[in-house]
C-alpha cells in the first residue's frame, strides 16, 4: 500500500488514519489521566501502563513502515521547516537502530548490539514512578491526537485537507520524541507477574505425568504456546 499521503484525497487520508488514531493506547491514557487525578495506588497505575504500553507498541507497529514516507516528506518541502527542526534534533540523539527500536516492542529486550536503556521502570521510587506516568500522559502526542481528529470532522475541502495532512505530521513528529524518550528507559510489561493457580496445577500436572511416563514427552515450546506463555 502507498504511504504517499500528498497524493490522498481528505476521504482516502482519513481512512489511512484510523488505525492510527484510534488504537488502544489513546482509550488506555484516559484511564492513567483517571487514576492519576483519584491518586491511585503504583499497583494500580502499573497494571495500566501495561496497557498503556501495549498501545504505544500498536500505534509504533502502524507507523512503522510507512515512517521512511513520512519523513521523506517533510524534509522534501520548505513548509516543514519547523518540524524539520524536530526530526533532526530527534535523530540527533537516537540510540537504537531501527531494527533495535523493533526487538524492543516485540521482545520488550534491546538488541545486544544497541546501547542498553539507563533507567529500569521497576526500579523507579513511587515518586518517581508517578512522575513518569504523569510525563508519559501529558505527552504532546494527545494533544496532536485530537487535533487530527477534529479536524478530520470537517466538511472536505483543499484548505481542510492540507490542515489535516500537516496536522498528522505534527503527530507523527510527538510519537517519534516519545519513541526516542521512551529509549532511555528499559520496561518489560511482563516483569514480575506470576503464574495463574489453574496454569500452575497444569505445569505441574505435565511434569508428574511426564515423569511417570503416561504421557508422551510434548516439547517445551509446544506447552508454552498452548498455556499462552512467552517462550
Amino acid at each position: 500500500m502507498t504511504h504517499d499521503i500528498t497524493a490522498m484525497t481528505q476521504a482516502q487520508f482519513s481512512t489511512w488514519l484510523m488505525p492510527i488514531v484510534d488504537c488502544p493506547l489513546f482509550e488506555s491514557r484516559e484511564r492513567l489521566v483517571a487514576l492519576l487525578a483519584e491518586n491511585a495506588d503504583r499497583d494500580a497505575l502499573e497494571t495500566e501502563l501495561q496497557e498503556f504500553y501495549e498501545g504505544y507498541c500498536g500505534l509504533a507497529f502502524e507507523l512503522e513502515e510507512p515512517e521512511e514516507s513520512l519523513l521523506s516528506i517533510l524534509r522534501a518541502s520548505d513548509i516543514f521547516t519547523h518540524l524539520q527542526k524536530r526530526v533532526a534534533a530527534v535523530e540527533a540523539v537516537r540510540k537504537t537502530s531501527p531494527a533495535g527500536r523493533i526487538a524492543r516492542r516485540m521482545s520488550d529486550r534491546p538488541l545486544i548490539t544497541d546501547p542498553q536503556p539507563d533507567i529500569k521502570v521497576t526500579a523507579l521510587s513511587d515518586d518517581e514512578f508517578r512522575a513518569l506516568m504523569e510525563t508519559l500522559v501529558n505527552w504532546e502526542l494527545f494533544a496532536a491526537r485530537a487535533q487530527v481528529v477534529k479536524l478530520q470532522k470537517m466538511v472536505p475541502s483543499v484548505e481542510g485537507t492540507a490542515q489535516l495532512k500537516s496536522a498528522f505530521l505534527d503527530f507523527f513528529l510527538c510519537y517519534l520524541e516519545l519513541e526516542q524518550f521512551l529509549e532511555n528507559y528499559y520496561y518489560d510489561p511482563d516483569e514480575g507477574l506470576e503464574l495463574r493457580p489453574e496454569v500452575a496445577e497444569r505445569l505441574e500436572r505435565s511434569v508428574a505425568e511426564h515423569e511417570s511416563g503416561t504421557v508422551k514427552a510434548i516439547p517445551i515450546e509446544e506447552v508454552a504456546k498452548k498455556l499462552g506463555l512467552k517462550w
